[in-house]
């Protein structure tokens, strides 16, 4: 919002929309629980056993760190939509391609990308939100590249905070 990437109709507090923060933990619950039936939803092709087992802070909040980095490098390259595309995909498919469960973990990404890109385009239909690039739907390509990169970040959290033993 500081940036220019987006902008509120109608500001609440600092630029933002009184129903952003509210907005952010309701997503925020929604993908978690999406996370829990993903399992058993997706194909058995799509293993998902290490995805759904103990995990660890380290791994936690290395991915957290990388999805940050991500969210900002979008405030902050929001106007240079094609290159911002670029490192966003690119950056996933590299850290995909050195993950476990690549199945399940890139048709969970899919599944976030295209369901994010939905909410907030709606969100952009009803004039909630404006986007500097609306390119599809009211909303940036490189969006659907910020909640793929949120997919792996939530894996981990779901890993250390849900399925952590003890």
């Amino acid at each position: 919002m500081f940036t220019g990437a987006l902008s509120y109709p109608k500001p609440f507090l600092f630029g933002q929309a009184w129903f952003v923060f509210p907005g952010f933990i309701i997503a925020f619950t929604f993908m978690g629980l999406n996370y829990l039936f993903a399992p058993a939803i997706f194909p058995k092709t799509a293993i998902s056993t290490e995805s759904t087992s103990s995990g660890s802070l380290s791994l936690f909040v290395e991915n957290l760190l990388f999805f940050m980095m991500v969210y900002l490098l979008s405030g902050f390259g929001n106007q240079e939509p094609v290159l911002l595309s670029v490192i966003f995909y690119a950056s996933f498919l590299a850290r995909w391609f050195f993950t476990y469960e690549r199945a399940f973990i890139m048709l969970f990404a899919i599944v976030l990308g295209i369901g994010g890109m939905f909410v907030e385009g709606a969100m952009t239909q009803f004039d909630l939100v404006h986007y500097r690039e609306p390119e599809i739907f009211g909303v940036p390509y490189w969006l659907v590249g910020v909640y793929m990169h949120g997919a792996l970040a939530l894996r981990e959290g779901m890993r250390y905070f849900v399925y952590r033993k003890g």
